[in-house]
Formats: structure tokens, C-alpha cells, sequence
């Protein structure tokens, strides 16, 4: 069974009854080609970079890390994920938006580790639902990570999030639909200071600085900016419930005429 079937018939039928669908229908729609007509493909985010960043394969004896997708309903039953900010004092990836997680400890399997990160970094237990599986692994070249993305559906946490202040400056509820709006598809503007080092007529090295300037994919909503292997792993989790039949059917329900 394919993650978009497993996903899609949960996802889209609480999505049509929450209004979701409608919303989410409304900011793909295209002209239609027929009276009912929608557009369910949205462009995949793919890194400007081509080796290095995201899409160049694993150092050998990269570490291992995890990152749990944690799908609850809020309290309006709207779909979210968490996400967090992190301090802009840590040495990687500071005060970025990220999908809690980290390294996978010896022995751990991704999802347990996962979860537990979850719980260390936002201080709730989480309560599962169904774990779903894992979406592509993801090489972040900064940190020398590589990244398991796993999914679960939880109930929605009955005490306040107890974030660790050491890894997480505030916890951030990501509406799903909003994975699915042109409008908060974007690019995010990244300069990186790049030091030469030249040899000199004495056999010595002059150090020359440089600028390398580059866009990365993102989503932007609320005032906040989601790029890089973030977005990246967002992007394929929609990719993912746009190949799902059932997701398709209750979006071109939601916008049938009347």
C-alpha cells in the first residue's frame, strides 16, 4: 500500500468536512477543462543548488536524524503540523523554522527516535493515531545530516506545549492547506560569505572573500518563512496526498457547481 493511499482517504475526508478542501480547491483551481474541473498538481520544490544542499547523495558516515510530521486537528478541526523555531543562537540552523527532530540514537529505529525528539524538544507526550511511514530521506550538507521525515496522525494535545528553551523559541501550528496555496509557495533570498584562499608570488595564501547568492524553496504564511529542507519535506508530504484518489475526489467535490 502506497503512502498516498494510506493517507489520502484520513486526510480528505476530515479536510471536506472541516472546509479545508473548498480552500484548498479555490487556490489551485485553474480554468477548468471541463464543468468540474481542477487543478491538483502543483509544481515540487527543488532546491537551486544541485549537489550539496538537498539533492546530492549522503556523505558516507553521515549522521542519522529523524523528524517527526505530527498531523493533529486544533481546535477549530483544522489539520496542523507543529514546527518550531529554533534560538538564533545555535550554531545550526539558528532561528529557523523546522519540523522537530534530531540525531537517531544507536539501536533506534527513525520513528522512535522521532518521538522522542518530539517530546524533548515541545515537552508533550504525543498520542498516536496511526504512524504512516517515512517520506524520502533528505541530506542537509550544513549540518551533515541525513534526514528521515516520518508521518503520524496524534490527537490533538490536551496540555500546553512545554517547549525545551534550549532548542525551540516558539512553537509554530502550520495549517495543512496552506501546503496546498500558490500564494505561499515562494523563494527564500540566501547570500553565503565564501572565503578564497589565493597563493602569493612568496609562496604564501591570501585569503579573498566572496559572496555566493542563491534561492531555496519556501513557504511563507503568517510572517513566517519555511525553506530549505524543511519545505522540501513539506512539498513531498503534499505531493504525496495530491496522488491520492480520494484527495483528488473530495477536491473536485468541494468546488462541483451547484
Amino acid at each position: 500500500m502506497t503512502l498516498a493511499s494510506k493517507l489520502g482517504p484520513d486526510f480528505a475526508e476530515s479536510l471536506a468536512l472541516s472546509g479545508s478542501v473548498d480552500r484548498i480547491a479555490s487556490s489551485s483551481r485553474k480554468q477548468p477543462i471541463d464543468a468540474y474541473g481542477v487543478e491538483t498538481e502543483l509544481p515540487p520544490m527543488r532546491p537551486c543548488l544541485a549537489y550539496g544542499r538537498h539533492r546530492g547523495p549522503a556523505r558516507s558516515g553521515a549522521r542519522q536524524a529523524a523528524v517527526a510530521i505530527c498531523l493533529h486537528q486544533d481546535s477549530k478541526n483544522r489539520w496542523v503540523i507543529p514546527l518550531t523555531r529554533r534560538p538564533s543562537a545555535l550554531r545550526h540552523h539558528g532561528g529557523q523554522i523546522c519540523l522537530p527532530g534530531g540525531q537517531i540514537e544507536s539501536g533506534e529505529q527513525a520513528d522512535t527516535a522521532a518521538l522522542r525528539e518530539f517530546e524533548e524538544e515541545l515537552g508533550v507526550t504525543p498520542h498516536v493515531i496511526k504512524h504512516y511511514g517515512e517520506l524520502s530521506k533528505t541530506y542537509v550538507y550544513a549540518s551533515d545530516n541525513e534526514v528521515h521525515p516520518v508521518i503520524f496522525m496524534i490527537d490533538q494535545p490536551n496540555t500546553p506545549w512545554q517547549p525545551d528553551p534550549v532548542e525551540v523559541d516558539e512553537v509554530i501550528l502550520l495549517p495543512l492547506e496552506q501546503l496546498f496555496r500558490r500564494e505561499s509557495r515562494t523563494e527564500y533570498q540566501i547570500r553565503r560569505k565564501v572565503i578564497f584562499k589565493k597563493p602569493t608570488a612568496r609562496g604564501g595564501r591570501d585569503s579573498e572573500n566572496a559572496y555566493l547568492e542563491f534561492t531555496a524553496p519556501a513557504f511563507f504564511w503568517g510572517g513566517y518563512q519555511i525553506w530549505g529542507a524543511t519545505a522540501i519535506i513539506l512539498d513531498e508530504l503534499a505531493q504525496i496526498l495530491l496522488k491520492s484518489e480520494s484527495f483528488v475526489s473530495a477536491t473536485a467535490n468541494a468546488v462541483t457547481p451547484n
